[in-house]
């Protein structure tokens, strides 16, 4: 199978470990370098923004050809809404990475959501309420765990849950997952080693390293959504391979 061959292929897991390092090195680059990257709507957020309407694209169109793969057949019609409701998750990040367009057309914040949005802007995740906000970075970090990892890594090695689960939800590819766990390690890496070197006054280093992190996992989706669009176009109306 043409996808199963080329998410096997080293050369495209190099690539996107090269990213990832290259990334966090931009912390060392000085602040002219930092000034073009890490703020809002520079580098690292519109392509996380970018990367998340591709994935989010990719979902859908994942959605349609399932219609015609499955058509009404009870058990995958599940896994078809969870290819609809990734489509919607993902464009609600793309959305919410730019405060849903509010700074590229100039919006003024309403009053109502100033009040409760710790940025002052028109977005969910940074609302709070009664000091306590939604823990919007927890459950995006348990999600990629849940649906990235560990769903894989049960599939993989306990082989009558992965035949059954494929059926409801689509399993990524197991080295994507590595990929995360990779971008997740050398986050905390780059903290030792750019810590000293950093020095741009506007955005504190933690920060700077959060919104990389966010960036690239945003980037690593999109090669998630690609495999499992890959492998629902791969299959035909004269029967189903799961």
């Amino acid at each position: 199978m043409l996808t199963r061959n080329l998410f096997s292929k080293p050369f495209v897991y190099i690539v996107f470990i090269a990213y990832i390092i290259l990334s966090y090195m931009t912390l060392g680059w000085g602040n002219q370098v930092l000034a073009a990257t890490i703020p809002e709507d520079h580098y690292f957020e519109a392509v996380g923004a970018l990367s998340f309407f591709i994935t989010s694209s990719l979902f859908f169109f994942a959605f349609l050809r399932a219609r015609k793969v499955y058509g009404e057949n009870k058990v995958f019609w599940v896994k078809q809404m969870v290819f609809l409701g990734f489509a919607f998750l993902f464009f609600f990040g793309a959305g919410e990475e730019i405060s849903w367009g509010q700074r590229i057309f100039n919006v003024e914040t309403p009053e109502s959501i100033a009040a409760i949005n710790g940025q002052g802007e028109v977005n969910v995740h940074n609302l709070s309420f009664g000091g306590v906000s939604i823990p919007f970075e927890t459950l995006f970090d348990l999600f990629w765990i849940s649906f990235i990892v560990a769903l894989p890594l049960a599939a993989k090695f306990i082989k009558s849950f992965g035949r059954f689960a494929v059926k409801f939800v689509p399993i990524i590819h197991g080295a994507i997952g590595l990929l995360f766990l990779f971008n997740y390690l050398w986050a905390k890496v780059a903290k030792i080693i750019y810590v000293s070197t950093y020095n741009f006054d506007f955005i504190p280093f933690p920060q700077a390293v959060q919104e990389i992190k966010e960036g690239n996992y945003a980037v690593l989706f999109v090669l998630g959504a690609l495999f499992v669009f890959m492998e629902i176009n791969s299959l035909t109306d004269e029967g189903v391979r799961t």
